[in-house]
């Protein structure tokens, strides 16, 4: 007979594990970390993840109970903070080198496209019709940019070139005019230069910097070409180069007769003109940088031109030339950009830059060109005022000038005899300037000028005048007289040899002679 069993205790719940007590905080008065528990690797974790779901969101409290012996092994826990939900509160450990991991960010979800369709065609809000007073706030410096917010870099362009002095009048030294503000000389000055004897070389040399295959735009080349000039007339001498560079003459369409009218566009495309092409190009990009420019229209002494002789009726005026007109730093000047770049050899064009075209003073650059409107002359009072079309082609022809007497800086307008046929059996004088009263006339500066008759070679010496000269006689049967210079002496540069060395090297040394000009003897 089987004994009843008691019936068994009614089974209590799972017991509840609580996590360790975190460790405490370092104290102030030693400020040494001190643990009363020590906490496991996975303890450590799950209070992380712990510390992490709390951030994330509030969890409602939790309700536990609790039996006599499990309040008993939580007294050691009443000094620790808990919140209501029964997890340990988060307790400030020493930051780690990393410092605090992310938040978890939130789920995305994908928007509606026809919530987004709607929202796109809504139309803009009207602009506000009543302005509200700006609140002032504190100027805070903004930090530097990033690479993605600046956008692409700006086009670089070359360095601007160094700046060189005047030259100075005479051999007496002129100090630069120096500016109160930047404290640097100032290359160009009204009083103490001319634009005969000034120093062009580093604005030829920037303006060579920029073929024409490469040019985007006439504003790009306008402002790439003129931007490091502060003077008009260093823009409008870069732009004068740059044309010289990059436009040839088109022979082919002037002989044929077949001369199409261009635009700037065209002609920069083409890279074809002929004068009306170059002078209208010219004024198209220094407009463009502010320039006030006009395109002068006239007769030009050109290739196939024969002065007329005093016996022959005048001709009748006719017009098939174009250069321009230029307001450069307060002055009026004349350029010629298509005779500047090159001339016709032939029917051959040949590019040779001839900077007198840009330098050139009104008197001399009305001997060769004349303009419909008489104000383009450029005449002043002093000077008698504009010539008529029949003082300007009625004048008898000059002597032949070859390139080396530009290249030698020699003033063609002051070169006598000032025509071309001189008479035989009478004495004349033959006398030579520089082109600016600026320029050097010293020994040590200049070649030895000679004057060829036949067999006979006359030296021209320094004058009062400034200039060179020699009154020699024609002898009948002559029918050349030259205007020479002593290039080299015993195979050496003759540059500075002067007057006596060379009258010792005569007949002992080889010499080389380049030719300047010429007259004709009748």
């Amino acid at each position: 007979m089987s004994v009843a069993q008691p019936p068994l205790p009614p089974r209590l719940p799972p017991r509840r594990r609580v996590p360790p007590p975190p460790p405490r905080a370092i104290t102030e008065e030693d400020g040494v970390e001190q643990n009363e528990i020590t906490q496991g690797i996975a303890a450590r974790i799950a209070s992380l993840q712990l510390r992490q779901l709390d951030r994330a969101r509030p969890q409602p409290p939790v309700q536990v109970r609790l039996t006599e012996g499990q309040r008993d092994g939580l007294v050691a826990l009443k000094d620790a903070p808990q919140e209501e939900c029964g997890v340990v509160e988060d307790v400030e450990h020493p930051r780690s080198p990393r410092g605090a991991p992310p938040p978890i960010p939130p789920k995305w979800t994908r928007p509606n496209p026809e919530d987004l369709a709607r929202l796109l065609a809504r139309p803009p809000p009207p602009p506000p019709t009543k302005r509200f007073p700006v609140p002032e706030v504190e100027t805070v410096p903004s930090p530097d940019p990033s690479p993605r917010e600046v956008g692409p870099p700006r086009r670089r362009l070359p360095p601007a070139p160094t700046r060189l002095p005047t030259p100075p009048p005479g051999l007496e030294q002129q100090h630069e005019k120096v500016d109160s503000e930047t404290g640097t000389g100032s290359q160009y000055d009204d009083q103490n230069s001319c634009l005969e004897c000034r120093d062009f070389s580093n604005v030829d040399a920037h303006a060579a910097l920029f073929p024409r295959h490469t040019v985007t735009s006439l504003d790009n080349l306008a402002y790439d070409l003129t931007e490091p000039f502060p003077y008009e007339v260093e823009k409008a001498r870069a732009i004068f180069t740059w044309l010289h560079h990059n436009i040839a003459y088109d022979a082919e369409s002037f002989f044929s007769g077949n001369i199409q009218a261009c635009t700037a566009e065209s002609t920069l495309a083409s890279g074809l003109a002929v004068c009306d092409g170059y002078a209208g190009l010219f004024k198209s990009l220094a407009e463009r940088v502010g320039i006030q420019t006009h395109k002068v229209t006239g007769h030009g002494k050109g290739l196939g031109f024969e002065a007329v002789g005093p016996d022959h009726p005048v001709p009748e005026y006719s017009s098939g030339h174009a250069w321009n007109c230029a307001f450069l730093d307060g002055k009026w000047h004349l350029i010629d950009a298509c005779w500047g770049a090159g001339a016709l050899y032939g029917s051959t064009y040949r590019q040779r830059f001839d900077p007198r075209w840009f330098t050139s003073a009104p008197a001399e650059f009305g001997r060769t060109h004349f303009p419909e409107d008489h104000s383009y002359q450029l005449r002043s009072a002093e000077e008698g005022g504009p010539v008529s079309w029949e003082d300007y082609i009625m004048a008898p022809a000059g002597p032949v000038i070859f390139v080396d007497f530009y290249l030698l800086d020699l003033w063609p307008f002051a070169l006598q005899p000032s025509i071309r046929n001189i008479e035989s059996g009478t004495r004349t004088n033959f006398q030579v300037f520089k082109r600016c009263e600026h320029m050097s006339t010293a020994e040590a500066n200049n070649f030895v000028y000679m004057i060829s008759i036949g067999s006979e070679r006359v030296p021209l010496e320094l004058d009062a005048e400034g200039g060179w000269s020699a009154n020699i006689y024609i002898p009948s049967g002559a029918t050349e007289a030259s205007l020479y210079y002593v290039k080299t002496v015993g195979g050496e540069d003759a540059q500075g040899i002067g007057l006596w060395a060379l009258k010792d090297a005569l007949g002992r040394k080889a010499m080389t002679f380049g030719g300047l000009a010429c007259w004709t003897v009748v």
